[in-house]
């Protein structure tokens, strides 16, 4: 058995961790807007850059309070109970 060295594990695992997070720039996203302790989530936008130009947009359109508001652009997961998520095209959607 030989193993890996060191370096060429650590660069699989920064090329790994590289290529998910491009991925995710693909999936849909939210936009989570954070004001006086409240937090409200617009979307899911097509992907991260639809999610960006809403986050531009809600700053320009509420420029006199966007500076009290906190913005958080993240991907959208799948379910985690997707036993519990309607089947499309089944009874439940």
């Amino acid at each position: 058995m030989t193993s890996r060295p060191v370096r060429e594990t650590l660069q699989l695992l920064v090329d790994h961790v590289i290529a998910e997070s491009v991925a995710d720039l693909d999936r849909p996203h939210v936009l989570a807007i954070t004001e006086g302790g409240l937090t409200y989530v617009s979307g899911p936008y097509l992907d991260a850059q639809a999610a960006l130009c809403a986050l531009e947009d809600d700053r320009k359109v509420n420029a006199e309070v966007a500076a009290d508001r906190s913005y958080r652009v993240t991907p959208l997961l799948p379910p985690f109970c997707p036993h519990l998520v309607p089947r499309p095209g089944g009874a439940d959607g």
